[in-house]
């Protein structure tokens, strides 16, 4: 008898454990189109410099990067300033036309790879990134992050348009093909002055690849007053910008970051911070003119100023909350009993009154191990025999949300 109790207490020591024990972290990131730096006007990192010092990015991904000593730049002038030095970068690649850079807090992430995906213009980025959680080293358990830098081609003729959609199909297609689903976020230039165009549809529902956009604000935002506090381009309304870029005042909404929707419910084990997705230095108050007159009073002034001076685009940035009990608070709210038997089979048991529609199964890894559809079911039976021993996660949906668990399969 007390062999077959043996599973069912090892499972619910770690389900509790990773419910409740670790504290969540929060770690902010950060979308900029650089205007071509360093090629015009070099001196800007002074300039970007006070940028990063305010903001303070865990992850900073930029587009329009020339060369490979502008991110040499970046990295020693612009972030680890100041006593810090724990900013490092990804691997820098000279492809066609301007290029993308990610860089992060070393303290808190990893690099573990990236790949170029090419376009008919530019290329698309991936970067992969672990989380650094305190217990590492005993769990050998992390959450990966899968960052992706976007710069689309620029232009409102049907022709340029036409590009943008053929650049979007081959962000898609890659996602699709190497099944990235979860912990997505896909930021950057896009110049899409709508959301009915060809190519926002493709990224954002493409596929089977889903992204959202944190602040739900789709539309028609091109020169439309009713989206000023979410514009991005462009921070002077007059030629002849610090550095040069794009005039005419605050009036585009092409700058994102889109996130894979599990972030927005923490089931994948990050959670998207409520109310921290925004423009910096965007007030709503600014449109079709410059960023900084009259007063902008969202950021300090000397920021507002290196806005203006910096690039004819604002950063976006958003903050997510990854590690302890991230998406799984309200797991004991539904759930009431959870463990594998002597059988090898997966029992789950749902409190009264609540039902789930599938079960996924993920390895620790993240990959995808079975998936089965239920209808309205409050009793979960699930043979496990086939799956070697060792530590998995199962997602339930319930009611629209993930439930995520961990459990052990001991032989």
């Amino acid at each position: 008898m007390k062999n077959k109790l043996i599973p069912y207490i090892v499972l619910v020591l770690i389900f509790t454990s990773f419910s409740g024990v670790k504290s969540q972290e929060v770690l902010k990131i950060m979308y900029y189109n650089l205007l071509t730096f360093p090629q015009t006007q070099p001196d800007r990192i002074d300039t970007l410099k006070k940028i990063t010092n305010y903001i303070q990015p865990d992850v900073f991904v930029v587009n329009e990067l020339n060369s490979y000593s502008g991110g040499v730049q970046i990295l020693n002038n612009a972030l680890n300033i100041g006593g810090v030095q724990y900013y490092s970068s990804a691997v820098f690649y000279d492809g066609p036309d301007t290029d993308n850079l990610l860089f992060y807090n070393s303290n808190k992430l990893g690099l573990v790879s990236q790949f170029q995906i090419p376009t008919a213009l530019r290329d698309i980025s991936e970067y992969v990134l672990y989380y650094k959680d305190p217990n590492l080293s005993s769990t050998l358990d992390t959450t990966y992050l899968y960052f992706y830098s976007v710069h689309l081609k620029a232009g409102s003729q049907q022709s340029e348009m036409a590009l943008r959609y053929l650049e979007a199909q081959e962000l898609n297609s890659y996602l699709v093909s190497n099944n990235r689903t979860n912990n997505l976020f896909v930021g950057g230039d896009f110049n899409i002055y709508d959301n009915s165009e060809q190519a926002c549809q493709e990224v954002l529902n493409g596929g089977n690849v889903t992204l959202v956009d944190p602040v739900n604000k789709m539309g028609s935002w091109h020169n439309n007053i009713g989206y000023q506090s979410y514009h991005t381009q462009s921070t002077r309304s007059n030629t002849g910008g610090y550095g040069g870029g794009s005039s005419g005042g605050m009036d585009d909404r092409f700058d994102f970051i889109f996130v894979s929707p599990d972030i927005m419910s923490g089931s994948s084990g990050v959670e998207y911070v409520d109310n921290s997705y925004k423009a910096i230095g965007q007030d709503g108050q600014h449109f079709n003119g410059n960023i900084n007159i009259p007063a902008n009073n969202s950021v300090p002034a000397d920021i507002v100023s290196a806005l203006f001076y910096m690039s004819d685009h604002l950063p976006v940035e958003m903050e997510i909350s990854i590690g302890g009990d991230v998406g799984l608070s309200s797991n004991f709210e539904f759930i009431n009993r959870v463990f594998v038997n002597n059988e090898n089979n997966l029992i789950i048991y749902l409190k009264d009154g609540v039902v789930c529609d599938d079960l996924t199964i993920y390895d620790i890894s993240g990959k995808i191990i079975s998936h089965n559809n239920y209808s309205n079911r409050d009793y979960i039976n699930k043979d496990l025999s086939s799956f070697s021993k060792g530590i998995y996660i199962g997602s339930l949906l319930i009611q629209g949300n993930y439930i995520n668990f961990k459990f052990l399969k001991s032989k």
